[in-house]
């Protein structure tokens, strides 16, 4: 037996999930379930990159003067960065 609510096809109408969709593109509406759970990941995502950043951050710290000369820098350079707000420098979004 056939499950009819998976899928239907027919040349230009499809059915799926109890959405339908005429010819190529259809939408579906978002519930306010679905908006906050997205706004929710969006924040869990930003606040470990914050963590991320810090956590780098206080690494590059703990190197002494001949790893920071391996890597091209200066203890000036730290301490330049280090001064700045920890929100700045932040890798963007991708």
């Amino acid at each position: 037996m056939v499950n009819c609510n998976d899928t239907i096809q027919l040349p230009d109408i499809r059915v799926n999930n109890r959405a339908v969709m005429n010819g190529k593109q259809g939408t579906k509406s978002v519930t306010w379930r679905s908006a906050m759970v997205g706004v929710a990941v969006s924040i869990v995502e930003y606040l470990a990159r914050l963590q991320a950043h810090a956590r780098n951050r206080h690494a590059i710290q703990m190197l002494d003067n001949n790893m920071l000369k391996d890597i091209g820098l200066t203890r000036a350079d730290i301490d330049n960065e280090l001064s700045k707000p920890f929100w700045t420098g932040l890798p963007p979004r991708g």
